[in-house]
């Protein structure tokens, strides 16, 4: 039974790989002292470029994306080392248990004294791995409304806000739905700062960006 517990461990850690640091050390910053302070990909794109923050959207979706992967794979795994299994509902809390730990790890990264990104892609992989239909549909919500208001915590919010609704609607397990409701709540309260900015209208968008440039 100690196994899943091991995996919870190695989620978080796996959340809190600082692919924003490092990629902005490659470049020759520290990502956390320019723009917003994330190590999130958004901020990334902005002050290292679009094909680092590419990467890092990429690198920080597979990380949620393995997290989940891993804890589903939790009794194949056990049974390949002989250490038996884990009941079915048991199992659906030790996943989303991973998925929690590594939007933790992501926002609050041991490495980086706690201070990370704000766990979108890193959510968006957790999302893809418990109901892939739920997340391109979120994600088809955070490009219609990117392309509204051109504004990547606009549309980050809106499609945070719309996964567990989408999530309740088309998944039956309650577990996942559950943690998926807390996940984005959580998700959306990374973006305060954000928040506060778009109210006073000190929000930067990509919109604003190219006409500053």
């Amino acid at each position: 039974m100690w196994f899943p517990y091991l995996l919870l461990a190695i989620a978080y850690f796996l959340g809190s790989f600082p692919t924003g640091y490092l990629v902005g050390k490659i470049a020759g910053i520290d990502i956390r002292e320019h723009g917003s302070g994330s190590t999130g990909a958004t901020n990334v794109w902005r002050n290292v470029g679009k094909v680092a923050g590419i990467s890092v959207f990429v690198t920080d979706f597979a990380k949620g994306a393995i997290a989940i992967y891993m804890m589903q794979s939790a009794n194949w795994l056990q049974t390949s080392l002989g250490l038996g299994t884990v009941e079915v509902e048991q199992l659906s809390l030790f996943v989303i248990g991973a998925g929690m730990l590594a939007l933790i790890g992501h926002s609050r990264p041991v490495w980086l004294g706690f201070k990370g990104g704000k766990s979108v892609a890193t959510g968006v992989g957790i999302l893809f791995m418990l109901n892939w239909i739920v997340a391109l549909s979120a994600f088809s919500i955070w490009l219609a409304t990117m392309a509204i208001w051109r504004t990547v915590s606009i549309s980050s919010i809106a499609a945070a806000a719309s996964a567990p609704v989408l999530m309740w609607a088309l998944q039956g397990n309650v577990i996942y739905s559950s943690f998926v409701t807390v996940g984005c709540i959580f998700v959306i309260w990374l973006h305060r700062s954000n928040i506060e900015r778009i109210l006073n209208g000190t929000e930067l968008s990509f919109k604003s960006e190219s006409k500053s440039s």
